[in-house]
């Protein structure tokens, strides 16, 4: 019994409480370079925060000067809004549940007029976690894995389409885990 209850709680204390980033302990100008599995090297620096959001801005390690897309995330940290240079956005509401510990769900929309809820169920695995995701009503997505280290930035993500892997930081005054 005792076992039992001890393994609850260390799954407990795995599964973070919500899975923003930690922008109230991250200096402006941070960035972090994310190695996708088509090869891209993208980095996303943290811009501060206006009118109650922190933003990030994306760009590509090849043209560095040069937004992709600036996204804005709640008091917690978690993702709200997507802007993309060319013009196209998306948001979640109240918050994008990716990574969000249990059960969630939000709605999700597009400047090509798509609104729909989307499902997540996340929970610890290995030294991470899993998100089993779906739009209510729809096929589900390929389950994803990721990890989390400084800031609660992923490390680590990875589904059967493609993976992502922390490079660096650079301006955040934090060691690479």
């Amino acid at each position: 019994m005792l076992k039992a209850l001890l393994s609850a709680v260390v799954i407990c204390a795995a599964i973070p409480a919500q899975a923003g980033i930690d922008f109230a302990h991250m200096p402006v100008g941070c960035s972090w370079s994310m190695k996708y599995s088509d090869g891209r090297t993208l980095i996303e620096t943290y811009v501060g925060k206006k009118s109650g959001s922190y933003r990030t801005e994306v760009a590509d390690k090849r043209a560095p000067d040069k937004v992709i897309s600036r996204t804005y995330f709640d008091k917690k940290g978690r993702m709200v809004r997507n802007d993309w240079a060319g013009g196209k956005w998306e948001t979640f509401n109240p918050y994008s549940c990716f990574g969000i510990a249990g059960t969630c769900s939000s709605t999700y929309q597009n400047g090509d007029g798509a609104k729909f809820i989307i499902d997540n169920t996340t929970s610890a695995a290995g030294n991470g976690f899993k998100v089993v995701a779906a739009p209510r009503g729809g096929a589900p997505y390929p389950d994803d894995y990721f990890e989390l280290g400084q800031f609660n930035i992923q490390t680590l993500s990875k589904n059967r389409n493609f993976s992502m892997k922390l490079v660096a930081f650079n301006n955040c005054d934090e060691p690479l885990m």
